[in-house]
């Protein structure tokens, strides 16, 4: 019985499963979605990852807008998640992360002058991997 009562503790407190909970609870996207501001709200693009291997999204993105990419992760120290928008020739355009700097911003701002489309890569900094969730929105250029 008490091997039971251990295993069943070790679960509990030892086995990360809370941490990823917290990107997926619609209290996280709400607080992301709201630093939109003046931009309408697209998609949200939930990423989990367990390993080092980036995600890729695509998106059609219209001359003519401008397209704000909000970077919501955990905020761990040596895990924080990076956003990246390439063209449609996956050339990069813009990064949520300067590596000569080293410094991460929490949103991107894009002015699309050509429509097609683009991918947006999400990784995290450390190879354990991590959760966060990227959030598109528009607003016409004026």
């Amino acid at each position: 019985m008490r091997t039971l009562k251990f295993i069943f503790l070790f679960l509990i407190f030892f086995i990360p499963v809370g941490a990823y909970a917290q990107c997926d609870s619609d209290a996280f996207l709400d607080n992301c979605a709201s630093k939109l501001e003046a931009f309408t709200f697209i998609k949200a693009f939930n990423t989990t990852i367990k390993k080092s291997d980036p995600v890729e999204y695509s998106y059609v993105f219209s001359k003519g807008s401008t397209y704000m990419i909000v970077v919501c992760d955990q905020n761990i120290s040596g895990n924080r998640m990076i956003v990246n928008l390439y063209d449609r020739n996956r050339k990069l355009i813009a990064s949520s992360y300067n590596p000569k700097t080293k410094t991460y911003y929490p949103d991107l701002i894009y002015p699309c002058s050509a429509t097609g489309v683009y991918y947006l890569g999400v990784s995290f900094e450390s190879s354990k991997g991590g959760c966060g969730v990227s959030i598109l929105g528009f607003k016409k250029s004026e």
